[in-house]
């Protein structure tokens, strides 16, 4: 029986997020479902050569999805639940991608017969047959049920969102006691108004039927280049205000809060050679503390060793949550006091999406729409 946690970070299958879940406090960790979407890796290079390609994206894709079910496991406790999207991943290879990581789940489990992580197929009402396929067989042979995707072009449909739900439902012969649904507004901005969202959740079909109800959305900025080089910046996070908007309208069902971290809702694929600029973000209660310093290969720049002066400036700050907080904070402190090791961006998204992670469920308990986290 799956477990769904009232935070749902929407990750994308990297690295930096996997690390950030896997060194997040027990107790904070046991109150998050992760919804994961997995990525075209980056193609295998020449170290000698950048410009050559040994392998391209789908040749490593093939060569990594057999370890995706045991990296999954490291990063989230046993026995705990994962949601799965594979939308990002190229059309021809979606459904196969979706099929492999699932039978892979299930044999491990039925080979080990320990606790693994239950994998929970996210899909949209248009995703592709193969792919609806492959999530309702395995929602109805695992019992885990699956999680439909409403973004927000099919949410703004008044005349038909209710009719395309349920065509969805009864076509694919789903229990929606047993079904996720996932309202996902994408980019939210200032101009986002809990009163709208309010009466488009109210015009969804059977709306406390189904196992859970997810709202999602973020608001941090693509890139920081709106941002000057060495600057502090303040972003607003909308999409946590609409959330909290949402629950004093006291609808007749209040969604499980779901967001982006901080990353940009629309992924627009990994493009290497990029010269990034050294840059930490920091969540702070209402909005992101953003630090920017420049390109890390910038011609007598400073490169790596801006990131101690960055962490300097940050635990110096009121915003600072002290370096007990976690372990993305303890990361930042450490730092600032050692500028020996500077870290890498990896390293310091890890940082940042481990004290995001951290500040959202401790702020989710505080409202008491998640278990409190001294009680776990």
């Amino acid at each position: 029986m799956v477990t769904i946690k009232s935070y749902i970070p929407i990750l994308r299958w990297k690295k930096a997020e996997r690390d950030a879940l896997a060194t997040l406090d027990t107790k904070v960790r046991g109150n998050i479902t992760p919804l994961f979407e997995l990525i075209m890796p980056a193609p295998k290079r020449d170290k000698g050569d950048y410009n050559k390609i040994l392998s391209d994206s789908k040749t490593v894709l093939q060569n990594v999805l057999p370890s995706t079910v045991e990296e999954l496991n490291k990063c989230c406790p046993m026995d705990s639940t994962a949601f799965v999207d594979v939308h990002l991943i190229d059309g021809d290879l979606r459904s196969m991608t979706l099929k492999q990581i699932l039978n892979d789940s299930l044999k491990l489990f039925h080979a080990t017969l320990i606790p693994v992580t239950h994998i929970i197929p996210v899909v949209s009402t248009d995703a592709d047959t193969a792919t609806r396929q492959v999530a309702v067989e395995y929602a109805a042979n695992s019992s885990y049920g699956l999680c439909i995707r409403i973004d927000r072009h099919n949410l703004d449909n008044e005349d038909n969102l209710s009719q395309i739900i349920n065509d969805f439902v009864t076509q694919n012969k789903l229990d929606i006691s047993n079904t996720d649904l996932l309202i996902d507004l994408g980019i939210v901005d200032k101009g986002d108004d809990a009163k709208k969202v309010k009466d488009q959740l109210s015009r969804l079909p059977s709306i406390n039927s189904w196992r859970t109800l997810i709202l999602s959305g973020g608001a941090f900025p693509k890139d920081l280049s709106e941002f000057d080089k060495h600057s502090q910046n303040q972003i607003q996070r909308h999409d946590w205000r609409i959330w909290n908007d949402l629950r004093e309208a006291n609808p007749s069902r209040l969604p499980y809060y779901s967001d982006y971290a901080i990353q940009h809702p629309i992924f627009y694929g990994q493009i290497p050679g990029t010269n990034a600029s050294a840059s930490v973000r920091y969540t702070d209660d209402t909005q992101w503390e953003v630090s920017r310093g420049e390109g890390l290969r910038n011609k007598k720049g400073a490169g790596h060793k801006q990131y101690p002066a960055l962490a300097q400036i940050i635990i110096g700050q009121n915003f600072f949550k002290g370096e007990n907080f976690s372990a993305g904070d303890k990361y930042i402190a450490e730092r600032a006091a050692d500028n020996t090791k500077t870290g890498n961006p990896t390293t310091w998204l890890k940082a940042g999406l481990n004290h995001h992670l951290t500040l959202i469920t401790k702020q989710l308990a505080t409202s008491g729409e998640s278990a409190k986290i001294d009680e776990q």
